[in-house]
């Protein structure tokens, strides 16, 4: 039986937090979806965005550090991690 969409999307974040957990502090949010004609597997890209740093001043390095962008592939039967990419912004 497949999973529903907000099902996936928990595990999704799950396994990201889980492979990176320097991301656990930072607001995950869903971007994009996507699910292939065969329906295997679900894609998700999520944009990871950290705390600031009240101590950086450097406005260039805060920019640069806060937000990260990544694609994360679940199979949409068991929710088991198939992949964890690197998404442009």
């Amino acid at each position: 039986m497949f999973m529903t969409i907000p099902e996936a999307v928990e595990i999704a974040k799950k396994h990201l937090v889980e492979v990176m957990p320097d991301l656990a502090s930072s607001t995950i949010e869903l971007d994009e979806l996507e699910t292939p004609p065969s329906g295997s597997a679900w894609r998700f890209t999520f944009t990871a965005i950290r705390p600031s740093d009240p101590n950086n001043s450097n406005v260039l390095e805060l920019l640069r550090s806060r937000r990260s962008t990544k694609s994360v592939e679940v199979n949409s039967v068991d929710g088991s991690l198939l992949a964890i990419r690197n998404r442009a912004a």
